[in-house]
């Protein structure tokens, strides 16, 4: 029974910890969403800045991999509930 509730427990954490993660990663998107639309807003003036948008849509990309795979993971630690 021990060895259960240590699972149970770290279950919990686990869910925690990526409820967390999810919520901030939200976050993240819509700031570097943000960053995105006025870099492209700025870009029909001028492309100077088009490597950073660039980086930037990069990072938005690779944001919302990291929201696809803490989703998955949260789904799955939370059936383990």
């Amino acid at each position: 029974m021990a060895l259960d509730e240590t699972t149970r427990q770290v279950n919990k954490r686990a869910v925690d910890v990526l409820d967390d993660a999810d919520y901030r990663l939200k976050e993240a998107d819509m700031n570097v969403l943000r960053a995105v639309q006025g870099l492209e807003g700025l870009s029909r003036y001028t492309n100077a800045h088009d490597p950073a948008l660039e980086n930037l849509r990069t990072v938005l990309s690779e944001v919302r991999n990291a929201q696809d795979d803490v989703a998955r993971r949260l789904a799955a630690e939370s059936e383990g509930e």
